[in-house]
């Protein structure tokens, strides 16, 4: 019996319905269920490591909870923003959200937390975490600023991970070029490493640099270095012995005249820099992160600068083995950078990211922070480490194989002072100026002379913005504290009128007459 192609289309057709009838009746059967609660979570990191933790996570999580039912949306960071307004807007946000704390309204959109991360996390039970408040179950304690929001005084998100920077590298071609696959210790052999890949890429007539890099990566390194090689300058900038400069107390060490990019700490961080361009993919600074990436993956480049969160994909995309490491910075031994190094250099504490908030609106608020709860529980913290290659935020879980390498190095010096952030537009400036630091006219010396022509400029228009707008502050205050003591009756006035607090208004005076005083540098 001989079957005409119009009875198979046919038959295809009739089995297409039939599974999409079945699927929509399941799912008009799961919502129909009375006995089952449905809760969405919506997050914006499409890394397909990532999503797959989380849909292993609600999987298990289901297992034990076959009441609740949580559905991921996985939306891209490029719209999430106005997607995520839009919805919470509209009354149809999601339950559980991803959210950053310098987005608005989160006072309107999303409840606080306070009472539950005082109590211990259930899902904590027959581990050491057994008994321990939810909050102390998190290594920076929910004090990071997607959790704690210092502004409203409230706990509001709950965070599952960290991020560092890390030079991820092709360990078998690294291996077919040294002999070994181990990954350099210090600076000279990372300077090594860079000159046995330029010379071997030439010997074979490869496309092959070592160092691949982005205008999206390069601050990563650009900042690191000059906040380690500075860690001497920092010592002696620092008078009020915090171990932390803010950058206001930058700016006007700047202009007072106590450093500036020829200091020899800065000079030596430059002359790092230099050399990084220099082994670097040309033209990095032009590039997107997406072309950094292809290169590494085509093996155009045997390194690439890559943080945490990005790297966690290559596992699943690279057709080699990889190996990721901190930079080495020049220490002590370091036969020319010694005399100036403070090192060994740590990352700072660590802090976590990724805050999921809970809708203000939610008619399943227990449900919510139930699911929250396991997702950062022991067991949820190791499911998403061995799935999605990211760090884990819950005290006492191991990193998965991969994640360790990325592990955030806490001990070491680590002070908080960058000179490249240093105020708005010298950061922006600065920045634009790296372009000749790392072109072939260009170079150290002339990166110096661009910086010196307009830094200081830049620095005095914003200190200048900062002063108008905190006497305009002052003085809103000041109004409103007046109005409100001569609007209360006498017999209840305080004997003190509540202005500003004295450290806004210092701020505000010293500003101004380091403004107005002579540049001492220019007499």
């Amino acid at each position: 019996m001989k079957i005409s192609r119009q009875t198979i289309g046919f038959a295809l057709l009739g089995v297409a319905y039939l599974i999409a009838a079945f699927l929509v009746f399941r799912h008009s059967a799961e919502e129909a269920r009375t006995d089952r609660v449905t809760i969405r979570f919506s997050q914006w990191q499409l890394e397909g490591t990532v999503r797959k933790a989380f849909d292993a996570i609600i999987a298990r999580y289901e297992q034990l909870n076959p009441r609740v039912h949580v559905v991921h949306l996985a939306v891209p960071d490029t719209v999430y923003l106005p997607w995520i307004q839009t919805q919470m807007v509209g009354g149809t946000g999601p339950d559980i959200a991803e959210y950053v704390w310098i987005w608005p309204d989160i006072a309107r959109r999303f409840q606080p937390l306070d009472e539950d991360v005082m109590k211990p996390n259930p899902y904590n039970q027959g581990t050491p975490l057994e008994g321990v408040p939810w909050r102390d179950t998190n290594i920076d304690g929910f004090s990071n600023d997607d959790s704690y929001i210092k502004a409203l005084s409230h706990y509001y998100g709950i965070t599952v991970t960290s991020h560092v920077n890390r030079i991820v590298y092709n360990r078998e071609l690294i291996r077919k070029i040294t002999g070994s696959p181990e990954p350099p210790r210090t600076y000279r052999e990372f300077v090594a490493l860079c000159a046995r890949i330029q010379a071997y890429a030439k010997a074979h007539d490869l496309n092959l640099v070592p160092l691949g890099a982005s205008q999206d990566t390069y601050p990563f390194l650009t900042y690191m270095v000059m906040g380690t090689m500075g860690s001497g300058l920092s010592e002696r900038l620092d008078v009020r012995h915090r171990l932390q400069i803010y950058q206001d107390q930058l700016a006007s060490q700047y202009l007072r005249g106590e450093w500036n990019f020829e200091t020899p700490e800065l000079e030596a961080g430059l002359e790092v820099l230099e050399h990084l361009g220099s082994v670097a993919t040309p033209g990095f600074v032009q590039r997107r992160r997406h072309t950094a990436l292809a290169d590494f993956v085509a093996q155009r480049t045997a390194m690439v600068a890559m943080p945490s969160w990005e790297a966690s994909s290559l596992p699943l995309i690279c057709s080699f083995d990889i190996g990721a490491f901190p930079f080495p910075y020049p220490l002590q031994d370091d036969p020319v950078y010694g005399h100036l190094a403070r090192g060994p250099y740590g990352e700072g504490p660590r802090t976590s990211v990724m805050g999921l908030y809970v809708n203000r609106t939610t008619k399943h608020r227990a449900e919510a922070i139930d699911f929250l709860q396991f997702l950062t529980s022991v067991e949820g913290a190791r499911i998403f480490t061995n799935v999605s290659n990211w760090q884990p935020a819950t005290v006492g879980v191991k990193p998965s194989g991969f994640a360790a390498q990325f592990t955030q190095e806490t001990e070491g010096w680590a002070w908080a002072a960058s000179y490249i952030g240093i105020t708005i537009d010298a950061e922006q400036f600065l920045r634009t100026r790296f372009s000749t630091l790392w072109n072939a006219n260009g170079g150290l010396k002339a990166f110096q002379a661009e910086v010196k022509a307009g830094l200081e400029s830049r620095i005095r228009d914003d200190l200048r913005r900062e002063v108008i707008s905190g006497v305009h502050n002052l003085q809103r205050e000041d109004n409103i504290a007046v109005a409100s003591y001569f609007a209360t009756p006498p017999d209840r006035r305080p004997r003190k009128l509540e202005l500003a607090t004295l450290s806004n208004e210092i701020k505000v005076y010293q500003f101004g007459r380091l403004l107005a005083a002579p540049d001492p540098r220019h007499p």
